[in-house]
């Protein structure tokens, strides 16, 4: 679970038992080159497999160990970094991906409790009433609102372990599969204004590595690449005119945010960050692009898009370490004024045991790798 590139030539990843390995790997031909070697144990794991691990590029490895168990909870977070529970009363033993209704009154996301399944809640924001909108399937993730905010579009493992997208009315009154021919799982489902497309991911641990699909339900039901490539592209993040797609990719052997027009996808290409980026969101008015850099920052860019798109000026909001994160898709949203951020962040009973650094990791690496020749 939770794969990621380091460059010493090895994929780094967390099994379920929550040991961290690496197994040397070669990004050209996207093929397991040897034996994985074990890093460490009790790696902390969170919403979906997700966990506490980075490698830099120039060799430092940080992870946290713990239990993973505990509660979340949601809070308002402003661009200076101040917070704010949005309802002490309410939390879960995993609690993320929130997606904001455009009236602001709403919010879905996904949560569960110790004994229960990964569900779909809406919330009435802030101390409203909360209600489960999905009842069927083990793990139910990575809501998103369709434009006219009367349902729900999410992902679903529930017919045959497969994630698939759902689309189900937030009054709870009907629900069905998206006919979508596409064999891989699927996350991350994001609507264009208009509803004529819905673009998708692909798993990013499976054959492709992960790419960026769409397709226009009414008109077809096979999907077309929008973004695809033998590196990792994931979380797509529309703008709010539907003219340009945001997302991350791994080409230049790290993690950044992209741009390209949509849905003429191949016309251009623009870089947004250059120091590690993950998790793009836009504002509501579309002239700015939100994300999380490798230093963990939540980062504003403000962009021109005419008559040229451009990149205008990027600022560094707040530090976004001890809340919610995830690689391949969102962790949290913005309020419709684009002046906070609802995002999640684990209660005092849940913090890690430890936070592991180990500098100079990839002579390491190196060390463990001869020793077993």
């Amino acid at each position: 679970m939770y794969p990621r590139y380091s460059r010493s030539g090895h994929l780094v990843y967390v099994t379920r038992d929550r040991t961290l390995m690496a197994v040397p790997f070669d990004q050209s031909s996207m093929k397991i080159t040897g034996e994985p070697i074990m890093v460490s144990q009790g790696v902390r794991l969170g919403l979906l497999g997700s966990a506490d691990l980075a490698v830099s590029a120039t060799g430092t490895l940080v992870y946290a160990t713990g239990a993973g168990e505990g509660k979340w909870e949601m809070v308002w977070v402003t661009r200076d970094g101040k917070t704010q529970p949005l309802d002490p009363d309410w939390s879960g033993a995993s609690l993320g991906m929130p997606a904001i209704s455009s009236d602001g009154k709403r919010v879905a996301l996904a949560r569960s409790a110790a004994t229960e399944p990964l569900n779909i809640w809406i919330k009435q924001l802030d101390k409203g009433p909360a209600v489960k909108l999905t009842l069927d399937g083990r793990r139910n993730a990575y809501p998103q609102w369709t434009p006219d905010g009367r349902s729900l579009t999410f992902s679903s493992d529930r017919v045959d372990g497969i994630f698939r997208l759902w689309i189900k009315r937030a009054d709870g009154s009907a629900q069905a599969l998206v006919p979508i021919r596409e064999n891989r799982n699927v996350f991350g489902p994001s609507w264009s204004p208009d509803g004529r497309w819905l673009v998708f991911q692909t798993a990013t641990s499976e054959s492709g590595a992960g790419d960026i699909m769409g397709v226009q339900p009414g008109l077809d039901s096979t999907p077309v690449p929008l973004v695809a490539s033998r590196f990792s592209e994931s979380s797509p993040a529309l703008s709010p005119d539907g003219h340009w797609l945001a997302y991350t990719s791994n080409e230049t052997g790290d993690f950044e945010i992209y741009v390209v027009p949509f849905p003429n996808t191949r016309a251009a290409k623009w870089a947004i960050s250059t120091n590690g980026g993950t998790e793009p969101l836009w504002s509501h008015r579309g002239s700015e692009l939100f994300y999380r850099d490798s230093a963990e920052n939540l980062v504003a860019v403000e962009l021109r898009t005419k008559p040229t798109f451009s990149v205008v000026r990027t600022t560094a909001l707040f530090p976004a370490g001890g809340f919610g994160a995830s690689r391949s898709g969102r962790s949290y949203s913005v309020a419709p004024n684009d002046m906070r951020f609802l995002m999640t962040r684990p209660l005092e009973s849940n913090a890690p045991d430890k936070l592991i650094v180990v500098e100079n990791w990839f002579e390491e690496l190196k060390s463990t790798s001869g020793s077993r020749r």
